[in-house]
């Protein structure tokens, strides 16, 4: 079990350099009291109805009680980094959470233009002019509504972006691995249940995985299908990568059961120029991750790519060289300007940056 006052020790150091953007309809008695202090905009949105917005510290923001992204977990969000004052793949972040708001019928309060300049402005805040690293949460949700799970009883939608830090896993971790447990009680969500390519605030299903094998002590944990295959870790997607002869190999699981993430579809755009030969496959087992030659890793946002040693305690590759092939160009994603945006730079810029075609177009 975690040790509240470590936790506790843990939030007050990101306080400094953490900022939030609120915006929400107003409603007089219901909207919360942040929203009527000096400095925030009123402005009459495309429905008619006035919306506040503005930038605050932690303590100041307040969501309401009766938001159904809270009530219900009927919200989206993406998971954005910061390196060396870029955002990175802001444009690509951006469209998959507009998608993600589209299959949920969800309807922004802005343009795709307006948030990023919202982000940008928010990035800029929260670290100032001498940070360089930082995490970003947007989020929409279904907003204000009375008790009950229709969305038809929610007003217009809530929407929040979070820039602070995060940090998944020890430093030492990314040299070393990790451990990692496989769910076998819980398993992924099908798409017939809940889409896992709509990336909502409902991770209950992950949540339940990490909780069934947390007395393991492990960092992560896999998930698998119902019928058995691999799907996705909680929060990362699982490769391994394995030299047949003068053949470089790069296998993942199909994305029917996970999450087609960014990250993911970089590590894949990047193997295929190093010349691997990329699978994916939605019959992966269990055994096709473990062996001295295969070198398994997980990526994601938040965690970049990590090497996994020990998957239910039997042995991966324990040297790692197609994987470190494959971080090394990782590394130069902050540098690319067509992977990232600098948050220093002009409006003209983001407006250019946002035009141009995406990473993986």
């Amino acid at each position: 079990m975690n040790n509240p006052h470590l936790v506790a020790e843990e939030l007050t150091k990101i306080v400094n350099h953490t900022r939030v953007f609120l915006s929400m309809p107003y409603i007089q008695g219901i909207t919360p009291f942040c929203m009527e202090r000096a400095g925030v905009r009123s402005f009459t949105d495309a429905s008619g109805l006035e919306r506040r917005d503005g930038f605050f510290k932690l303590n100041e923001a307040g969501l309401s009680p009766l938001d159904h992204g809270n009530l219900y977990g009927d919200a989206v969000f993406e998971g954005i980094r910061i390196d060396d004052r870029r955002v990175l793949m802001l444009r690509e972040h951006l469209d998959r959470w507009l998608e993600s708001a589209r299959k949920l019928e969800l309807v922004f309060p802005y343009t795709r233009e307006e948030l990023a300049e919202i982000i940008v402005s928010l990035s800029q805040i929260a670290i100032g002019p001498d940070g360089t690293r930082a995490y970003l949460r947007p989020v929409l949700t279904r907003g204000i509504g009375n008790l009950g799970v229709n969305p038809a009883k929610c007003i217009a939608p809530t929407l929040y972006i979070v820039c602070s830090t995060i940090s998944l896993y020890p430093k030492s971790r990314y040299e070393h691995g990790i451990d990692v447990t496989v769910s076998r009680k819980i398993r992924r969500n099908g798409p017939a249940q809940l889409d896992p390519n709509i990336k909502t605030n409902n991770y209950l299903n992950n949540v339940l995985a990490l909780l069934e094998t947390r007395a393991k002590g492990s960092l992560e944990t896999i998930m698998l299908t119902d019928r058995g295959y691999v799907a996705e870790a909680t929060a990362d997607n699982i490769f391994v990568a394995e030299q047949l002869g003068d053949k470089k190999l790069l296998k993942v699981p199909a994305a029917r059961y996970a999450l087609i993430g960014l990250t993911r579809n970089f590590v894949i755009d990047t193997a295929k120029k190093l010349g691997f030969e990329v699978i994916e496959d939605d019959q992966m087992l269990i055994s096709d991750f473990i062996g001295p030659t295969r070198e398994v890793f997980i990526t994601g946002t938040a965690c970049g790519l990590m090497p996994v040693t020990h998957i239910d305690g039997l042995a991966t590759a324990s040297e790692r060289p197609l994987t470190a092939s494959i971080q090394a160009l990782m590394n130069t994603r902050a540098s690319d300007s067509r992977l990232s945006f600098r948050i220093d730079d002009s409006a003209q810029a983001l407006t250019d940056y946002l035009a141009e075609s995406g990473c993986f177009d």
